[in-house]
């Protein structure tokens, strides 16, 4: 499966939740993690019980557990794209906005500035 129809079937599975839909859409339009295979472990996908269409969601926290064990290789910046993500997405997931800010180069600064607006339901 392509990484677009990977994030087409991420984004079904969080659709209507604020905060998940922008961690996902933030991951999707940052194109990195999911045209890695290492992060691509870290997806559980099936079939929907009821329509039979594929669904997949991102395991959140294994996702950081991976990052933190050097299992996904990527630089500081797309480290903290993650990071912020998956805080958007699952509140057991801390981030320090201090740490991970000094890291970010321009585009990811505007990728993280617009999930955040969304996951506000802006």
């Amino acid at each position: 499966m392509s990484a677009e129809q990977l994030a087409v079937v991420l984004h079904g599975a969080v659709a209507g939740t604020c905060a998940d839909a922008a961690a996902v859409q933030l991951i999707a339009r940052h194109d990195y993690f999911l045209h890695q295979p290492g992060f691509r472990r870290i997806i559980t996908a099936g079939s929907s019980f009821y329509s039979g269409q594929p669904v997949a969601v991102i395991r959140w926290r294994a996702a950081i557990w991976a990052l933190e064990h050097d299992l996904l290789p990527c630089t500081p910046s797309q480290a903290a794209v993650l990071q912020v993500a998956a805080s958007l997405a699952d509140e057991a997931v801390p981030v320090h906005l201090r740490t991970v800010l000094g890291g970010l180069d321009s585009r990811a600064i505007a990728l993280i500035t617009t999930a955040i607006t969304a996951a506000n339901g802006s």
